[in-house]
């Protein structure tokens, strides 16, 4: 270029996860619960990021191939082997049967971006904030897949996959990452809010904070589904009112749709998230 456990259940119950429990938890208001409209939000705003950068792996394939390491052969075919891959999650996670495969091997896929393209561009460039931040989107959209596979919903004879739990926590820990370069980059981060904006260096620190602090909280699990779901809203409101216009404005750029795209998925992963976590009690 986000493990999950179910709504907390009464201790007579039986664990989450399982379908018949899942069911009768989850969906006993009605398809139109909050728990369900905030994993279609977070499914569908992954999905259409997904679709997008499909699109410009096809698009931008050259470009694309000077992005895979050296050492691969055929790098333009990997550049569209990607897209395509892209644009089969883009459509696997929509549909029941399909969503828990296409999330985990989306999953592991953005988890062999970071191993393979992403820390050896960080080791050889420690000072570059762009590979930091571009390595840790990928962790981060690496997290946001396994969340919505750890969300859906397992057969009787399924097992779920262990290594799905890991999405919570590599979400967390991008969300820590990212607050942290507010502070150590804070002229940068001043200069991505709109010009209009009062007091863009101040806020450029309480986003940071609130990275922070709302990564720390998914992590540990405190007050961990409130965070989650206010860092979706937040994310959407920076989506709307701060890509969306750089997006219309450079219609041709691949460069704001891609980080606005981003932006978007991230926030899927923060509502598919949140409803995926124990609601505390008061």
């Amino acid at each position: 270029m986000a493990p999950a456990s179910c709504i907390r259940l009464p201790a007579n119950l039986q664990a989450p996860r399982d379908k018949k429990l899942y069911d009768t938890q989850t969906r006993k208001k009605g398809p139109e619960s909050v728990v369900d409209k905030l994993l279609s939000v977070g499914r569908i705003f992954v999905s259409i990021s997904l679709a997008v950068f499909g699109i410009q792996h096809f698009l931008y394939a050259n470009f694309v191939a000077t992005l895979v390491p050296a050492w691969m052969p055929a790098r333009l075919f990997w550049a569209y082997f990607v897209g395509a891959a892209f644009l089969a999650a883009a459509a696997g996670i929509l549909f029941k049967k399909t969503e828990r495969p296409a999330a985990t091997l989306l999953g592991a896929m953005f988890l062999l971006f970071v191993l393979m393209l992403h820390i050896p561009r960080i080791v050889a460039h420690p000072s570059d904030g762009n590979e930091w931040t571009s390595g840790f989107v990928a962790l981060a959209m690496c997290g946001s897949a396994w969340v919505l596979a750890g969300a859906s919903r397992l057969d009787e004879r399924e097992a779920g996959d262990p290594f799905v739990r890991l999405g919570r926590y590599f979400f967390a820990l991008a969300l820590v990452a990212f607050g942290i370069q507010h502070y150590v980059y804070v002229r940068i981060a001043t200069g991505l809010g709109p010009p209009w904006f009062p007091g863009r260096p101040l806020w450029a620190y309480l986003t940071g904070s609130a990275l922070v602090v709302a990564g720390a909280a998914i992590f540990i699990g405190k007050k961990a589904r409130l965070a989650a779901s206010l860092l979706g809203t937040i994310i959407l409101l920076l989506f709307l009112f701060l890509h969306t216009p750089r997006i219309k404005v450079n219609l041709h750029n691949p460069g704001p749709w891609t980080s606005g795209l981003e932006i978007l998925a991230m926030c899927g992963g923060a509502f598919a998230l949140a409803s995926t976590l124990p609601r505390e009690p008061k």
